[in-house]
């Protein structure tokens, strides 16, 4: 097999939308008027390196590429076929992300249209190929200009929804159900209109002779103490009434270089012949999710060898080779009184974020943005990510950083808040093309632990649009199911998210998106107050969030030039639909009056703001027995905006990130009211570790001098949640005092802390902070400098203000009394120790920020 790579540098133009598909030859041929673009890449990209618009994501700039829905646009192009190309069974063409609706041409002639992002195109182009050069053509649009009213209105007369009613007519498209691409690229409350035009992946030409593996499914089964491991191939042989005989092999080899093989001649049939092995492989090494193990993986390698005569001596040839990396993992779901994942044997508590398109130009993600964003979830202490039903099928970088890093996937398919077509044969007939591909592509990932059906729409066939409506729920309930049963029944499905119970939303049965009870309660009060989320009893919370604002560094970047000024336009553009004034009016109960704030202050309180929310919110589900798990909106941005997320577009952490990472931590202990006059003491213990130790509990004033700690011994189990002890609070002064509790003995545990009060109501100035210990190595490839922290009295977000690039172990961080901490923090050269002075929050009335350090 030859393989010849056409990504890289195309080339470009528009011409009207109706601009006829005859005149493809003589576009084709046209010299001028094109302009450079890359591939993968949207249109947007070329057209912001020719100078004809501005960067979409930055001020106002998105709505000056309205036009760019009103043009057709021509891909182009140029390469040259091989010597002895004509000597090749199959010419095969395979084209990734054709953003929707496109018509493809080869040396002017139409080979093919294709309608949908979320599949490839594929077609053996050999017929069309000539020797010399060779010009390939592809026409794109936004993708909806066929849709007609009447279209829109066909499920039984319910529209896709818009921002309308948010004062965002501009976002939202009621014609998107009909075009199979990324939804949100429309616009959504968190992502402005830019309707992508982008061929979203790899253009590749195969020439390809006899036979090739066009698949290889593994399926583990456990069998005592072995896993047996069950090898379907799928090869295609070309000859169209020929058959031939060949040989199948299959190896997995560990990270030692133990090789497990099994081998199998078969009689290759003209097109698909399915060749099965099964391979035994003892003391298998299993792939964990993070924080419960390693994520071992085995190189898998396919090889094909076809015998062309009878007699094998004459003609032998290894024709195709696979090879990929192959985690050995099994996975249930349990939904009896809870809904829970069962990994290896052991049931997980599911902790992580919904995950959205990490550009809205998603064409343009490196993959270097992808490990970063994956591995930057696995040190904060995640173990799922949930790919949420309105963005895309991301590309293979993703899916190897999940994998690499142990961040299983709650997988929605591509369907998100809206009734869709699926009364119209060629709409199912495409949905099930969609599944087909993409569950085949994705079974063999170790991090796939869930397909989903949808986002919100049975929620919404339910109340959102009272029944009125069926469009979709043929897909969800029958295509979809039968798809992933048909080729991964492995890996459990489940109808949407919410689903479960007489109405979906539910909190006994399946999984819950807790908005109205929180951050989208139309009382203001009930909205910032993080008390309310232990009320939740939910059994899986797969939605809820808390809006903050990034680092100040992004702002600048996305305001290009345009003021600080919070009711500005290039402000409210880019501050999340949802908003409404919910970030100053927390940073008023919480800390400060926001309307002196300055622009650091407001950035820092509207991010420890959003770290407190999230943070109880977090713990009181975890502290619930029966929840199985919690995903919060959402993981990281794909433009810079006032919004969900705890990483911003430009992979800066927002003090959030701290946040959740300390909830998500392997050990948590968490404190809550019971009753009026009790606390309880509940230890999560993620870990694969049974603990054992004394825990110290009770009262401790702010600045030290009242202590009224008990000590209990006290044990839990591996991956278990129990309430350690329930205390009285007695008769304390809330503003002047904390309770808490902690492990003298396991520094690695943060004490859990109960506050009574609001922050700005706590009676304490200022804690005293001092380094006790400084030291700077080399580590990895980067300078380490290691402090240890500590606090006479309570400090409160503790922080250190670290150059661009450097990133800490933990900040944002409160200290007791006498607490000390180490912190470690990473940069590309050494940092001096005066660089690292920390800060802490000031909570008594008229103090100034400051750090007030001592240095030992």
């Amino acid at each position: 097999m030859l393989k010849i790579s056409l990504t890289g540098t195309w080339q470009l133009r528009d011409e009207i939308l109706t601009y006829p598909l005859a005149n493809a030859r003589a576009l084709s041929q046209c010299e001028d008027g094109w302009i450079t673009q890359p591939v993968p890449g949207d249109i947007h990209q070329g057209l912001v390196d020719a100078g004809r618009i501005a960067e979409p994501l930055l001020g106002l700039n998105s709505f000056d590429c309205t036009w760019t829905e009103t043009r057709s646009w021509w891909f182009r192009r140029t390469f040259v076929a091989p010597e002895g190309w004509q000597d090749a069974d199959v010419a095969e063409l395979e084209m990734h992300g054709l953003d929707c609706n496109a018509e493809i041409f080869l040396n002017g002639e139409h080979i093919g249209s294709h309608p949908s992002a979320f599949r490839p195109f594929v077609r053996d182009v050999k017929p069309w190929l000539r020797d010399g050069e060779n010009v390939l053509l592809v026409r794109l649009t936004a993708g909806v200009e066929h849709v007609t009213e009447a279209d829109v209105d066909s499920c039984d007369g319910v529209r896709p929804g818009t921002e309308a009613g948010n004062g965002r007519p501009e976002r939202g498209e009621p014609r998107r159900t009909f075009a199979r691409k990324p939804q949100y690229s429309w616009g959504w409350d968190w992502s402005p209109r830019i309707p992508t035009t982008a061929i979203g992946g790899d253009v590749t030409l195969r020439l390809m002779t006899t036979a090739c593996i066009r698949d290889v499914a593994l399926r583990p089964v456990q069998h005592g103490k072995e896993v047996l491991v069950y090898a379907t191939v799928a090869v295609d042989q070309f000859h169209y009434f020929k058959t031939r005989e060949g040989t199948v092999k299959v190896t997995l080899t560990d990270a030692q270089g133990r090789a497990f093989s099994a081998e199998a001649n078969a009689l290759l049939r003209s097109g698909l012949t399915y060749v099965e092995l099964l391979i035994p492989i003892p003391d298998a090494q299993l792939w964990w999710p993070n924080g419960l193990g390693d994520q071992h993986r085995y190189k898998v390698e396919a090889i094909l060898t076809v015998t062309e005569e009878k007699n094998p001596l004459k003609s032998v040839q290894s024709v195709d080779t696979k090879t990929f990396e192959y985690g050995i993992r099994f996975i249930k779901l349990i939904t009896d009184d809870t809904f829970a994942f069962i990994i290896n044997g052991q049931k997980i508590y599911a902790k992580g974020a919904n995950w959205i398109p990490a550009d809205a130009l998603y064409a343009r993600v490196s993959d270097e943005k992808y490990d970063t964003l994956v591995r930057e979830a696995r040190d904060a202490n995640f173990n799922m990510l949930r790919v949420w039903g309105g963005g895309l099928y991301e590309r293979d970088a993703f899916y190897e950083a999940c994998d690499r890093y142990g961040i299983l996937l709650w997988h929605d398919f591509m369907f998100a808040c809206a009734p869709y077509p699926d009364h119209l044969a060629w709409f199912r007939e495409e949905v099930e093309k969609e599944a087909d591909y993409q569950t085949r592509r994705l079974r063999r990932h170790a991090s796939i632990a869930l397909w989903c059906g949808n986002n919100e729409n049975h929620w919404g066939l339910a109340d959102w649009w009272k029944e009125k409506t069926r469009g979709g729920a043929h897909v969800y309930n029958y295509i979809l199911p039968a798809v992933v049963q048909r080729n991964c029944p492995e890996i459990p499905y489940w109808n949407s998210s919410p689903y479960g119970g007489e109405r979906p939303n539910a909190y006994d049965v399946g999984d819950c998106h807790y908005w109205g009870e929180g951050t989208m309660n139309p009382d203001m009060q009930v909205r910032i107050t993080p008390e309310t989320y232990d009320n939740c009893t939910a059994r899986f919370v797969s939605e809820f969030g808390y809006i903050g604002a990034p680092a100040k560094e992004t702002l600048l970047t996305y305001l290009d030039g345009a003021p600080f000024d919070r009711q500005g336009k290039v402000w409210q553009h880019h501050n999340n639909t949802f908003e409404k004034n919910t970030v100053d009016v927390g940073i008023r109960k919480h800390y400060a009056d926001p309307e002196a704030l300055t622009p650091d202050e407001y950035v820092l309180y509207s991010g420890l703001v959003q770290g407190l929310m999230y943070t109880y919110a977090l713990d009181s589900m975890h502290a619930n027995p029966k929840c199985g798990g919690n995903l919060f909106w959402m993981y990281a941005d794909c433009w810079g905006e006032v919004g969900w997320t705890i990483v911003d577009y430009y992979l800066r952490r927002k003090p959030a990130w701290y946040f959740v990472k300390r909830a998500y931590a392997p050990v948590r202990l968490i404190l809550r009211p019971a009753g009026d006059d009790a606390i309880r003491v509940v230890i999560a213990n993620d870990s694969a570790d049974a603990l054992a130790f004394d825990l110290e509990y009770g009262y401790l004033s702010l600045g030290g001098s009242l202590s009224q700690l008990r000590t209990a011994s006290v044990a839990a189990a591996p991956l278990s949640r129990i309430t350690l002890i329930t205390f009285s609070r007695g008769d304390l002064d809330p503003t002047c005092g904390l309770w808490i509790a902690r492990v003298p003995s396991r520094p690695d545990i943060a004490p859990g802390i109960f506050r009574a009060v609001d922050y700005r109501e706590l009676r304490v100035a200022n804690g005293g902070l001092r380094i006790t210990n400084y030291e700077s190595r080399m580590g990895d490839g980067k300078w380490e400098c290691v402090v240890r922290v500590g606090a006479d009295s309570y400090a409160h977000a503790v922080h250190f203000m670290l150059p661009e690039g450097a990133l800490s172990s933990d900040n944002y961080f409160d200290l007791l009394p006498g607490e000390t901490r180490e912190i470690v923090i990473t940069a590309a050269s050494p940092l001096a120790l005066e660089a690292l002075l920390p800060l802490q929050l000031p909570l008594a009335p008229n103090l100034g920020m400051g750090s007030n350090v001592a240095q030992k």
